[in-house]
């Protein structure tokens, strides 16, 4: 992948930080913690439609699609089932459509519930479209469609705070539900000629079939997954409140500044991985590359530490523990990055199956762990309990794919993310205003270590920069 390419997809996720970072804090002052919890819900909500409705057949379109000969063919059979079960599953809650709001938002309210239904629908769609810009290797296209919600949302939230709106829940649904929809739109002129190619294509059943095959157990493993990561949302609102699922949420949110490293990363990887396997090249690579992917993990997580006291001065006065939360929450989005190189193995000999298996033993140790310590600490400890799950499903899906398939540096691997995950878990539990100095020279010495270690690299990736540039 050549530097332009590269370029246009990380576009799209620090295009996205970059909003956010104005976003989220005008959010956190203009409306109640409460509503940022119930947003957080409805995408929670949004991605076990995607689940659902999808069936795994996104990751099945993008295994198959460098060895089709019909690609058009290959969308209109795999995106039909999705686009049925999603409309269906809309008519369904279309017939009380005060359910949906008064099960995620307590308000028993039919407006807040065709809000949700479409947020839900849309947000599949999108899925489905934005795979179709990846695997056409259309970059900038690409980032563009991430970037845009961010944008709208903006947009939205800074008008009602100039005009003075009342800052309610239906409100600020409403500008996500609304962003979500521009999106699709912008989405459907984007892909208008593959869509047009689809809509002519003949619908093949038995390629559906084998899409089912490689996507269901997926599917299957991304609903445990989804319960895994998501059970700490459903346990913060039933055992504390919405305020303090809102405080733990602006926490992740900011967490998300790792999303860049994984958005980029896994946009690119999974399909020059399987590209490898097609042309059997390259496969020595990879655990040169989980070694080094260890080190950016331990690097972006020294730099949030040392930068979170910066949180606190954007936020208003009850977001002050963010700043504690910050360093376990952005670990989630790390390991699961890690883990798309570490375990890739599972994927690469079709295992998929296994992924349900690890997925469920790391939501039983999440549930057992958020039970325990979410009634002691609240927002901290549901973020400890998260990122010691994540470590374990790092640890399991890692050891699982070096079974089946190729070896690891186990040694690296396991012992970097444990120092990593240690770490957090004590800023989270006992880290102070106080005490972050201490915290503070620890990070600063492992980020002069690594600079040691990657001296070279580093060296040589500035000179590679400073020659594109100069031409």
């Amino acid at each position: 992948m050549n530097t332009k390419k590269l370029l246009g997809y990380a576009l799209g996720p620090l295009g996205s930080a970059a909003v956010s970072a104005v976003s989220l804090p005008l959010i956190s002052w203009y409306f109640p913690a409460d509503d940022i919890g119930r947003i957080v819900l409805l995408q929670t909500v949004a991605g076990l439609v995607l689940i659902f409705a999808g069936l795994g057949l996104d990751q099945a379109y993008i295994r198959e699609y460098h060895g089709s000969a019909d690609r058009a063919g290959l969308f209109k059979s795999i995106f039909a089932v999705p686009l049925v079960l999603v409309a269906g599953l809309c008519i369904l809650l279309a017939l009380n459509l005060s359910w949906p709001s008064e099960k995620l938002f307590e308000l028993p309210d039919a407006g807040l519930g065709v809000l949700c239904l479409l947020f839900f629908a849309s947000s599949l769609i999108c899925r489905y479209l934005s795979v179709i810009l990846r695997m056409e290797e259309r970059p900038f296209a690409f980032s563009f469609s991430q970037f845009t919600p961010k944008v709208l949302i903006l947009l939205v939230v800074a008008v009602y705070f100039l005009t003075g709106s009342p800052n309610d829940t239906f409100r600020l649904v409403l500008a996500y539900t609304a962003a979500q929809l521009v999106t699709l739109a912008v989405l459907a002129f984007q892909t208008k000629g593959a869509l047009k190619e689809a809509a002519a294509a003949r619908f093949s059943g038995r390629t559906l079939k084998t899409a089912l095959d490689y996507g269901f157990p997926l599917a299957l493993g991304g609903l445990a997954y989804w319960g895994f990561a998501s059970i700490d949302r459903f346990v913060l609102k039933q055992q504390s409140s919405l305020g303090e699922l809102g405080v733990y949420s602006m926490a992740v949110s900011f967490g998300a500044i790792a999303l860049i490293f994984q958005s980029i990363f896994s946009t690119i990887w999974a399909p020059m991985v399987f590209k490898w396997i097609e042309d059997n090249t390259n496969l020595d690579k990879i655990g040169g590359i989980a070694a080094v992917m260890t080190d950016m993990v331990a690097a972006i997580l020294c730099a949030a530490g040392i930068f979170s006291p910066l949180v606190p001065l954007l936020l208003p006065e009850k977001y002050d523990p963010v700043q504690f939360i910050l360093l376990s929450s952005i670990l989630f989005p790390l390991l699961y990055t890690l883990t798309e190189v570490s375990g890739i193995g599972i994927n690469v000999r079709r295992k998929t199956w296994l992924i349900t298996l690890i997925s469920l033993a790391a939501f039983g140790c999440n549930w057992f762990l958020l039970n325990w310590l979410v009634p002691l600490f609240g927002a901290r400890g549901a973020a400890m309990a998260t990122a010691a799950s994540f470590w374990i499903f790092f640890l399991l899906k890692t050891e699982v794919s070096i079974r089946i398939w190729q070896p690891l540096p186990r040694g690296k691997l396991y012992g970097a993310t444990a120092a990593c995950l240690a770490v957090s878990l004590a800023y989270t539990h006992w880290g102070s205003t106080q005490n972050h100095p201490l915290f503070c020279a620890l990070w600063l010495a492992v980020l002069v270590w690594l600079f040691r270690q990657h001296r070279n690299s580093l060296q040589k990736a500035v000179a590679a920069v400073k020659g594109r540039l100069k031409k």
